[in-house]
């Protein structure tokens, strides 16, 4: 019985060996595999949970550069950037409830409910690390009222930004344009030139004129900055920093003192007008109305705003100097006149009976002219704007020799300007009626060709290029509003050389002075038609015009008191001075305005004027005198002067003594008063920081310098 309970003991004693044996293995290889495991991840793949660790850890942020200036020619600050302050919350660091949060700041700065409204909403698109605005451009009081509160605030932030203003508003909008938020057309726009690096912390980019057109220039170059970030995503220190290179400021070729009396000359007529410097391209005056104030667009315009603009009958949207379509009528009766004499149909003795009408050999139907003047040359056609002599040369000529001669005119071709958006106009040919109207081309559409109707569509800017060539003879310049850049902060000029076109050579160099002196008789003759706007000071060319709105019927007579404001005729005049060496191209439409001789050419007059006389006449002193008082126009320097605000360099705010820190610190500890408060969170701790912006200097010529 003793060696049957030994047996027993025995295999029992096996069995738990056994099994203790094979615990012992499996809690060895186990040991093995995590020894394992531990050198794979330690050491095979250290360098990549190195990197994963690191990229939870350390964070690159983008440092937006700050936009660049845009000034006139003379220094006046068209579009700039200003500082604001706006009301953010973080949700992860609130330590009250948001609505507690809400009420409490709205006993300091009241909020309205369209703020309520939009911050919702941005609740709702943020996740809890990233600050909302709730408040948008806080006075300097609001601020400071704010900045002292803030520690007994967590979560809420006082941060500041930089907005782009343009102080002169409406002035000059279509030439400069303006900036609004990046939106799915513009980074689709980004992404094509592969500009998403270039874009990654910008929120604004330029939609219209120059804003748009000199973007690569205003905009600079992104920078970063590599932080260090807890778990919670909050910034603990800053590891290193790339600054970004702010963009360029641009000089424009505009002088706003032109602008504005062009603006204030228009009135309330609707229309363009267009300054060029035949001798370099510069544009002096860009002139569209109506306009709009571009400060709307900036932070987003209402549905309300932009829906007034864009249902307006009168587009004010449309930008009419260079987008603007218009049957440029008899302002381009000089250069169909030069094209007969370049193509040996007329000479400058050749005669026609300007009777009133003409008629195609074996037709009844007469093409009228709106009066008689009897047997006249080029030089009376053009003074007395004869429609039977252009009639009978444009029927003999032929409408491709007139489109191919007038070409080079930039008459149904671009003028090449350096702002985007450019229309090229319509030049009338059998091939664009039959495409676009799917119509034949009859000799009628020849013949009215000549008097710049029938499907002629040109821009104010074209017929203002057109002018300055015949000016200069055939040599002049691409017409150009980027007239320098400088990088701040010394602000050195890098002045834009100007494109000369081709050169149009004539046959005979007397030709241009045939043209030219007609258009000084419409100007300077005794029956010309812009007679009542002479100077006895300079010599002018011009030419007037009138571009056809209505039909009016075969024998019925236009009688413009009779018509509707809006079927009246357009008016034209266009204009060079001083003859010997033009200093300035002028082309004014008035839009309904039916006469051109009584409604635009006295506009053009004050502008020539204003231009050539140094401003120095009774109409630019009151004008300008005038909008200075009601806008506030051209501010001291000290008034346009404003902090210089850079983004990329702002400092991280300081923490604001809590209560027990008051308490516990010495008499001699003052807490700061709220200019300093406001001044610490702007950065402005250095005298470096409180840079003013220097009012640069007036816009000059290489050769003037």
């Amino acid at each position: 019985m003793n060696v049957t309970s030994n047996k027993k003991k025995t295999n029992s004693n096996s069995l738990f060996l056994g099994r203790a044996i094979l615990c012992a293995i499996l809690v060895l290889c186990g040991f093995l595999f995590l020894i394992g495991r531990l050198f794979h991840l330690q050491v095979i793949e250290h360098e990549l949970y190195t990197t994963r660790s690191n990229d939870n850890r350390i964070k690159l942020l983008p440092l937006p550069p700050t936009r660049g200036q845009i000034f006139d020619r003379n220094g006046e600050v068209l579009a700039t950037n200003v500082p604001i302050y706006n009301l953010e919350i973080v949700r992860q660091d609130l330590t009250l409830p948001l609505d507690q949060i809400l009420e409490e700041i709205n006993a300091l700065v009241p909020l309205t409910e369209e703020e309520i409204k939009q911050f919702e909403r941005g609740l709702r698109r943020a996740n809890r690390q990233e600050s909302v605005v709730l408040k948008k451009g806080l006075t300097e009081e609001e601020s400071a009222l704010i900045a002292i509160n803030l520690h007994k605030l967590n979560g809420v932030n006082l941060q500041a930004d930089l907005v782009r203003i343009y102080p002169y508003k409406n002035r000059a909008v279509h030439a400069i344009g303006y900036v609004g938020r990046v939106d799915t057309r513009d980074l689709k726009e980004i992404e094509e030139q592969g500009l998403q690096h270039e874009y990654s912390g910008i929120t604004h980019i330029g939609k219209r004129g120059a804003e748009k057109s000199f973007e690569h220039i205003l905009r600079g170059s992104m920078g970063f900055e590599t932080v260090e970030a807890s778990s919670s995503g909050r910034t603990v220190r800053k590891i290193d920093e790339v600054p970004p290179v702010p963009g360029k400021n641009i000089y424009l070729t505009l002088d706003l003192r032109l602008q504005i009396l062009a603006e204030e000359a228009l009135e309330d007529y609707d229309g363009a007008i267009v300054a060029l410097d035949p001798q370099s391209g510069d544009v002096l005056a860009f002139v569209s109305k109506p306009t709009y104030d571009p400060n709307l667009f900036v932070d987003g315009i209402t549905h309300k705003d932009f829906n007034e603009l864009n249902n307006d009958p009168s587009t004010p949207f449309l930008n009419r100097v260079m987008q603007g379509l218009y049957p440029p009528g008899s302002v381009i009766k000089p250069q169909i006149g030069l094209a007969g004499l370049e193509n040996d149909f007329i000479t400058e003795n050749t005669i026609i009976n300007c009777k009133g009408y003409f008629s195609v050999p074996g037709n009844n139907h007469k093409f009228r002219d709106m009066g008689y003047y009897g047997p006249s040359d080029l030089r009376k056609s053009i003074e007395r704007s004869c429609d039977v002599f252009f009639y009978e040369l444009a029927y003999n000529m032929g409408v491709t020799i007139m489109t191919d001669f007038l070409k080079p005119f930039a008459l149904g071709t671009p003028t090449n300007i350096d702002l985007l958006g450019e229309s090229k106009g319509v030049a009338p040919t059998p091939e664009y009626k039959r495409q676009r109207f799917k119509q034949p081309w009859y000799t009628g559409d020849t013949i009215t060709a000549g008097i710049g109707q029938s499907y002629w569509l040109t821009t104010p800017l074209q017929i203002a290029q057109a002018t300055a060539i015949v000016g200069m003879r055939g040599e002049a310049f691409e017409p150009h509003i980027l007239g320098a850049t400088a990088m701040p902060p010394s602000n050195q000029k890098e002045f834009v050389i100007p494109n000369p076109i081709k050169p149009i050579v004539l046959k005979d160099e007397k030709y241009w002075d045939v043209a030219i002196d007609g258009m000084v008789a419409v100007v300077h003759g005794a029956k010309g038609t812009a007679r009542a706007t002479k100077s006895d000071r300079y010599k002018t060319a011009g030419k007037t015009g009138t571009a056809q709105v209505k039909t009016i019927a075969q024998g019925a007579k236009y009688d413009a008191n009779k018509l509707d404001r809006r079927h009246r005729d357009h008016a034209w005049y266009v204009a060079f001075a001083p003859v010997e060496s033009p200093k300035i191209a002028i082309s004014v439409i008035v839009e309904n305005g039916g006469s051109g001789s009584r409604v635009a050419a006295p506009i053009a007059k004050k502008l020539l004027d204003a231009w050539l006389l140094d401003f120095d006449t009774p109409y630019a002193k009151e004008t300008l005198a005038r909008v200075k008082a009601e806008e506030g126009a051209f501010a001291h320097e000290e008034e346009m002067a404003l902090p210089l605000l850079e983004l990329e360099s702002m400092p991280y705010l300081e923490e604001i003594p809590t209560e027990k820190q008051e308490e516990n610190s010495s008499p001699n500890q003052q807490m700061p008063d709220l200019k300093s408060l406001m001044n610490i969170r702007l950065g402005s701790k250095t005298p470096k920081n409180n840079l003013l912006l220097e009012r640069s200097e007036p816009y000059q010529k290489e050769d003037e310098l």
